[in-house]
């Protein structure tokens, strides 16, 4: 598998524009070369743990995430050829979250005629109709960026050091100011704050394979 560390900002953008020549391929009943090949492995490999976070997020039972999972990435195949970036924004994030959401409203439906979900899973899993002044892309914003952070965690944890995770771990998904990581660890503020802009770099290279929005400072 490709490593996601060594991809820049331009190659996001390159990955997307070959996953779609992709499945254009495919189409058009032609045979994808192999880089063609790489690049959808490589976007599905990318997006796949993110995509079932936002399927997770919307209070499908974990029973049905597979099945959810399988719908989102059939009607990823047969669209995202068509998907336009827009010039001035990510707006992968707000099309992938919009389709996720629509086919997790189906599945919890689906469930309920059957009688397996009841009319309280159904509430959890928000399925009530949305307001004609609704916003998705302002909706899918927050649960866009803590699913980014903790796929991109989970990448790291592997390749650094506890001390170092822990330091972005307290920071980012439980929250904590420097002066609660650094007694939480036993290490100075000034530590902290080493380690994180240290480790602030590496989920930066990772990001830049996501077309999501930046990750926000932390005071």
């Amino acid at each position: 598998m490709t490593d996601s560390s060594r991809f820049t900002d331009a190659t996001s953008l390159s990955l997307l524009d070959r996953t779609q020549q992709y499945l254009r391929a495919l189409i058009e009943q032609r045979v994808p070369d192999s880089m063609l090949q790489e690049s959808w492995d490589l976007f599905y490999n990318t997006y796949n743990r993110l995509i079932e976070r936002f399927i997770i997020s919307r209070g499908v039972r974990r029973d049905d995430v597979d099945d959810c999972l399988q719908e989102v990435w059939s009607e990823v195949a047969n669209r995202l050829v068509n998907f336009e970036r827009p010039a001035d924004r990510p707006g992968l994030r707000s099309w992938l979250y919009t389709l996720v959401r629509s086919k997790a409203t189906d599945i919890v439906r689906r469930k309920i005629k059957q009688g397996v979900v009841g009319i309280g899973e159904s509430t959890a899993a928000k399925i009530e109709p949305d307001s004609r002044e609704h916003d998705p892309a302002e909706e899918c914003e927050q649960q866009w960026n803590d699913a980014l952070v903790h796929t991109m965690l989970d990448d790291l944890k592997g390749e650094v050091s506890e001390l170092n995770y822990n330091v972005l771990y307290l920071r980012f998904i439980e929250g904590r100011s420097v002066s609660e990581v650094a007694d939480t660890l036993s290490i100075k503020p000034e530590q902290v704050r080493y380690r994180q802009h240290r480790m602030l770099k590496k989920l930066q290279n990772r990001q830049s394979l996501f077309t999501g929005a930046p990750i926000g400072k932390l005071d």
